[in-house]
């Protein structure tokens, strides 16, 4: 959710909430490999195979396509499984090519696949060799690493190297420089960074943002139809959509983050690296930290604290974080989400129970000296600030909050807030299903055998549900509130019962089913809560 979509959600229950205090005031491959060896520094390679590789490159650098015999440089694949992720590397340009992480269940989720090698992650673009991002690289295989190499001759030697752990999602990467000529050389780069995510646009959202860290500040960019860009020790940078992410953190210092549209719809980041003067035989390395996985605190945290900044749950991300902890615990007891849901919804019922029943006390104390409120403002309509002053001195007389009614409403706000960011960024809900539903973190449509106007051929069951329970709730509180002293009142009460549900409708009908199986269960056990006080106060 962005903040703009935050901002126009709280504006439009805003509105919904003068119209209550307005009415009450007149009345969510399998291959296994062992453990990381030591880190090998590769580039102190032996003078026959640095030549026979340089003699290699110098041809495919004359024609990417000259045979060279049974060498004929091709480009290759490399796997990495690590049983949390699989990522497919590239000879040409020793680049990332695929992603698919998995999850718990061992279900696979493909996230990321890129066939231009310009495009892909870790593709590079330096001074040193023009395209490199289409060179293909030597390639050597260990436990634990893949390693790619490539000889710029009479400049300079060029090695990736890529380390993982079992059952790990974090990939080490280590972009090492050397200069094999006899004077000193300028080396800088600029890399591809956190890409490859693809767009989710659902229900009128689009969920594509990349976030970046400048000195502990984040720089979030969701637009890239122009070149942005932003200078500065860079901590780390990331590509998130609704449920996933991919997030680079450079363990040295890089200075600067750039963001641009590949086909004006998708992002992608592209890091650079300081400059440096080599003198001949030094080498220079950059480390980092790679990170491809779900948009998850616990999954990302290894990076560092400093990397949950790119899990934005917005102005009431503390409320979210703990519903989304009870809605975990009650699904470790049901096994299934929209159960869990319910559950969390009478939890937060009866934590505000005491809060109802003194809205709904408020609520007959107002219908009680009604009456009077009528009589001042006959009396004093022709000067409406003694007539305030007179109700407000009623008021404190009979110790009533005119807003008492609507406390309930208020509190339920920032709850109803962090609980649709808790939803729509869990990945719990992506593809759970509960009765007719079969994805809680979408609309719950139901095929229809017609194509109606705007609904489309699908029609959405819960927003209607909640708004007729919406409706027998407000003709329930008016009722425990009692009936309108004057025509305009039951005009204003008639108003009110039919506006205030169908607003909120509107503004459910294409949000994930289990926020909404949320509100209609609160109003549901609201609806049952004020008929049973209503009740016990008429005997």
């Amino acid at each position: 959710m962005s903040k703009n979509s935050e901002k126009n959600l709280i504006l439009a229950m805003a509105i919904s909430m003068m119209i209550l205090f307005g009415s009450q005031m007149l009345f969510k491959t399998n291959i296994k490999k062992p453990e990381i060896p030591p880190v090998v520094n590769v580039l102190n390679t032996g003078e026959k195979d640095s030549r026979e590789i340089e003699k290699k490159q110098f041809l495919q650098n004359e024609n990417d396509t000259a045979a060279l015999g049974s060498e004929k440089l091709t480009e290759t694949e490399q796997v990495i499984d690590t049983g949390k992720i699989i990522a497919v590397f590239s000879s040409k340009g020793a680049s990332l090519k695929s992603l698919t992480v998995k999850d718990a269940n061992h279900k696979e989720d493909n996230i990321y696949f890129e066939n231009d090698p310009g495009k892909r992650i870790f593709a590079m673009d330096t001074a040193l060799e023009a395209a490199l991002s289409r060179k293909i690289f030597a390639v050597k295989e260990g436990d634990g690493f893949v390693e790619y190499r490539y000889l710029v001759p009479g400049k300079g030697e060029i090695v990736k190297k890529f380390i993982y752990k079992k059952d790990g999602d974090i990939v080490q990467a280590q972009i090492k420089i050397k200069n094999t000529s006899a004077q000193d050389l300028e080396v800088a780069y600029d890399m591809i960074g956190a890409a490859g995510l693809r767009s989710v646009d659902e229900g009128g959202r689009k969920f594509l943002q990349i976030d970046a860290s400048f000195g502990g500040k984040v720089w979030r960019v969701k637009d890239g139809k122009k070149e942005k860009q932003k200078s500065g020790d860079v901590g780390w940078v990331a590509l998130k959509n609704r449920y996933f992410a991919t997030i680079m953190k450079p363990l040295t210092p890089f200075k600067r983050v750039l963001v641009r549209s590949t086909d004006g719809k998708d992002l992608v980041s592209i890091v650079s690296s300081q400059e440096y003067a080599l003198a001949p035989g030094v080498i220079r390395t950059d480390d980092m930290n790679f990170y491809a996985g779900r948009l998850d605190e616990a999954a990302i945290k290894p990076l560092g604290e400093d990397v949950l900044g790119v899990v934005d749950l917005g102005v009431f991300g503390g409320v979210s974080r703990f519903l989304l902890k009870v809605m975990r615990f009650f699904h470790g007891i049901t096994k299934n989400w929209g159960i869990s849901i319910i559950l969390l919804t009478v939890a937060i019922n009866l934590l505000l129970f005491p809060l109802t029943i003194k809205s709904f006390t408020s609520m007959q104390q107002m219908k009680k000296i009604q009456p009077h409120v009528d009589k001042l403002k006959e009396l004093h309509k022709d000067n409406p600030q003694r007539m305030n002053r007179e109700v407000m001195e009623l008021y404190k007389k009979y110790n009533v909050n005119p807003l008492g009614g609507c406390l309930p409403l208020v509190l339920q706000m920032p709850i109803f807030i962090a609980l649709y960011q808790a939803l729509n960024n869990s990945i719990e809900l992506k593809g759970s299903t509960f009765l007719w539903i079969t994805d809680l973190s979408k609309a719950d449509g139901i095929q229809i055998p017609m194509n109606l106007p705007v609904i489309g051929n699908k029609i959405n069951i819960l927003p209607l549900l909640m708004v007729v329970a919406m409706f027998l709730q407000q003709r329930i509180s008016q009722n425990t509130a009692g009936g309108p002293s004057s025509p305009e009142q039951a005009s204003q009460q008639k108003m009110m019962m039919i506006v205030f549900p169908l607003v909120f409708g509107f503004m459910f009908y294409n949000m994930p089913a289990g926020l909404v199986l949320y509100w209609l269960t609160n109003t549901v056990l609201m609806t049952i809560e004020q008929g049973m006080i209503s009740k016990k106060q008429a005997q």
